[in-house]
C-alpha cells in the first residue's frame, strides 16, 4: 500500500477569503464581479539565493520572511534541498531554530504561535531535505532525525505544540515517502534509534493529521521483512504497537466523520502483523474487535482497499497453518 501524502498535512486557513451569501447582502440588483487572484509566478534564481542569504540576517523579520518564502515555494524549486544543504551555515542555522524550541517544550507557555510558525517553516524545509534522493543519504549519515524526536514527543495538545509535533513527524515521514521499495537504510536507522517510541505521543494526544503520520511511519517500517521482525520480536514491543493501533480505532469510533486514510493505515498494519506467526498468536487471543466487528461498515463499503486488508486479517486469523 502506498499513500500519496501531501508535502504538508498542516493547512493554514488564515489566508482564505470568505464568501458571503447573497441573502445577507444588499438588495441591489447590481451584479457582483468575483475575481480570482492569479498565483504569483515562481521565484527566479536570484530571489532564491537572496532568501537563502537572508536566512542569516540578524533581523528577525527579515530571516522570518525568507523562511516563509522558501517554505511556501519548496515544491516549485527542485534543487532547493541541495541549495540548503550545500550553502555554508544554513543547515546549522536551521537546526539552531529547532534546538531553541526545546526550551518551550520543557517550560511551556501559551503565546508561542509566532515562534511555532517560524519553526514549522524550518521543519518544512527539513522535510524537503529528508525527501530529496541526493540529500537524504547525507541527512541520515549526519543522524539528523535525532533533532526532531524531542518535538515528536511533545505531550501538549495546544495548536502551537501540535504544529511542532506535526512538522517533526513530517520530516520522518518524508524519509519514507513515495519510495518503492521502502529504503532499507532508512528503516534500519529508524529501528536503531527507536523512532516508533517517538510516534506514541502523536497517537495519544495529536490531531488526526498527527495520528496519520505516526501510523504511516509505523506501517512503512513494518512493510519490510526486517521491520516486521522488529515489531514482533519482543512481546512488549508488539503489545505496545497493538495498544496504539487499538487506541486509534477507539478514536475513530468517536468521530462523526472518521478519517478514511487513518482507518486504512490501521487496517494495513494489522494485515501486515497477521503475516507473522509470532504476532498471530496474540492477535488470535486479543483480536482488534472494533476492526473486525466494529462500527466501521460504511468506511469499509466506501474503500475496497481497507476492506481487503480486513479480509486478509480474518483469513490469517482463521488459517491454522500460520
Amino acid at each position: 500500500m502506498e499513500l500519496n501524502l501531501p508535502d504538508s498535512l498542516y493547512e493554514d486557513y488564515s489566508q482564505l477569503t470568505p464568501t458571503w451569501s447573497s441573502s445577507g447582502a444588499s438588495s441591489s440588483s447590481t451584479p457582483v464581479m468575483i475575481t480570482t487572484a492569479l498565483p504569483p509566478p515562481p521565484p527566479n534564481v536570484d530571489m532564491i539565493f537572496r532568501w537563502i542569504i537572508d536566512l542569516h540576517d540578524p533581523r528577525h523579520f527579515v530571516s522570518g520572511f525568507a523562511l516563509q518564502n522558501l517554505a511556501d515555494n519548496k515544491n516549485d524549486i527542485e534543487i532547493l534541498p541541495l541549495l540548503l544543504w550545500d550553502s555554508p551555515g544554513v543547515v546549522s542555522m536551521l537546526l539552531g531554530e529547532v534546538v531553541r524550541a526545546y526550551r518551550y517544550i520543557r517550560f511551556p507557555v501559551f503565546s508561542l504561535h509566532q515562534m511555532s510558525m517560524r519553526v514549522y517553516n524550518v521543519l518544512l524545509l527539513f522535510q524537503c531535505i529528508a525527501h530529496h534522493p541526493e540529500t537524504k543519504t547525507r541527512f541520515l549519515r549526519a543522524k539528523m532525525p535525532h533533532y526532531f524526536y524531542p518535538l515528536m514527543d511533545i505531550g501538549y495538545p495546544d495548536k502551537p505544540f501540535e504544529m511542532l509535533r506535526l512538522g517533526a513527524l513530517g520530516v520522518i515521514a518524508h524519509l519514507l515517502k513515495a519510495v518503492h521499495p521502502v529504503d532499507a537504510d532508512v528503516v534500519r536507522f529508524l529501528m536503531d534509534t527507536s523512532a516508533l517510541g517517538h510516534c506514541t505521543t502523536a497517537v495519544e494526544v495529536g490531531t488526526s493529521e498527527s495520528k496519520i503520520l505516526a501510523v504511516f511511519i509505523l506501517h512503512k517500517i513494518m512493510s519490510t521483512n526486517e521491520g516486521l521482525q522488529y515489531c514482533c520480536v519482543l512481546v512488549d514491543r508488539f503489545l505496545a504497537i497493538d495498544d496504539l493501533l487499538k487506541l486509534v480505532l477507539v478514536y475513530l469510533s468517536t468521530m462523526n466523520r472518521p478519517s478514511l486514510t487513518l482507518f486504512n493505515l490501521v487496517a494495513a498494519c494489522y494485515a501486515r502483523l497477521s503475516q507473522k506467526s509470532r504476532a498471530l498468536v496474540s492477535l488470535r487471543r486479543y483480536p482488534p474487535v472494533m476492526l473486525l466487528d466494529g462500527p466501521f461498515a460504511s468506511l469499509l463499503a466506501e474503500d475496497p482497499s481497507t476492506d481487503n486488508f480486513r479480509r486478509q486479517l480474518i483469513e490469517n486469523l482463521e488459517n491454522k497453518e500460520i
